[in-house]
């Protein structure tokens, strides 16, 4: 496998390769990000001037943070969740924050903490994260 570019991000070791190299050599485990490749995992990719390269990482992805115990629903605080729950049923930031009496940059702030604590980057994979769990273990 040609390294096009190797560097290290906090001592860990990553490079840069050529994305038809990989396909026309390797073939993905199950699907995963696992590439099989000397421990490396894919962590991205990207694409310039019409070529595309991933991005391989000799450490693990990190998850998305959370205490470990619970599922998405426990995760959120009470005001989190309310926000999300006004999100998932069609709102905007706007209608979110005349609901809830917040400014739309508070709903924002929210929407920001609730995507970092699921390990989402959209609304709609929020939404699809927090649907897929029940939430029966909130309580009455």
């Amino acid at each position: 496998m040609d390294t096009l570019v190797e560097f290290r991000i906090e001592g860990t070791l990553c490079c840069v390769v050529s994305e038809e190299e990989i396909v026309s050599t390797l073939s993905y485990e199950n699907g995963s990000k696992e590439l099989g490749i000397n421990g490396l995992k894919r962590v991205g990719n990207c694409s310039l001037l019409g070529r595309r390269y991933l991005i391989l990482c000799a450490a693990p992805v990190a998850e998305p943070r959370s205490n470990g115990n619970g599922s998405s629903w426990e995760l959120l605080t009470p005001r989190e969740l309310q926000v999300a729950l006004l999100v998932a049923s069609g709102c905007g930031n706007k209608q979110v924050a005349d609901r809830l009496k917040l400014s739309e940059w508070t709903v924002s702030s929210y929407l920001r903490r609730i995507f970092v604590k699921l390990g989402v980057r959209t609304r709609a994979a929020m939404v699809a994260k927090m649907m897929a769990e029940p939430a029966a273990s909130l309580g009455p």
